[in-house]
């Protein structure tokens, strides 16, 4: 069985995305993403400001709502940590997507680095053409 986004299939399917962080040092940072909602819950993100890749899971929410969340690893002149990720969002009737998001940024061992972080996110489908 092949699964196909189309319209008809909610939020499944890849997304364009623009991803603005609100609390980065210098004021609000805006990038681009993409975004793959699979069948089943799996969720695929990146971002165009990290060489890494996003690994989660989504779920359906009331109407056309959703959350997801997901987990990506960063490397740095200091070491590894590892991002958590928490969004909510909703698609519209003209067929995009928009929310909000949460994140901390932990050690490997597990000591928060960095918490409190917060943005926004737009997207439109990213059609086979």
């Amino acid at each position: 069985m092949t699964a196909l986004a189309a319209e008809s299939s909610g939020i499944l399917g890849t997304w364009d995305v623009e991803i603005t962080d609100l609390t980065t040092p210098n004021g609000p940072t805006t990038f681009e993403g993409a975004t793959t909602f699979a069948p089943g819950g799996g969720l695929v993100t990146m971002a165009s400001d990290q060489p890494t890749t996003g690994l989660g899971t989504w779920t359906k929410s009331a109407g056309s709502a959703f959350r997801a969340r997901f987990m990506q690893f960063g490397f740095d002149p200091h070491g590894t940590s590892k991002v958590i990720v928490s969004l909510k969002g909703m698609r519209s009737e003209d067929d995009s997507i928009s929310g909000t998001f949460t994140y901390k940024v932990y050690d490997l061992q597990g000591n928060v680095l960095f918490g409190d972080g917060k943005g926004t996110f737009t997207g439109t489908r990213f059609g086979a053409g």
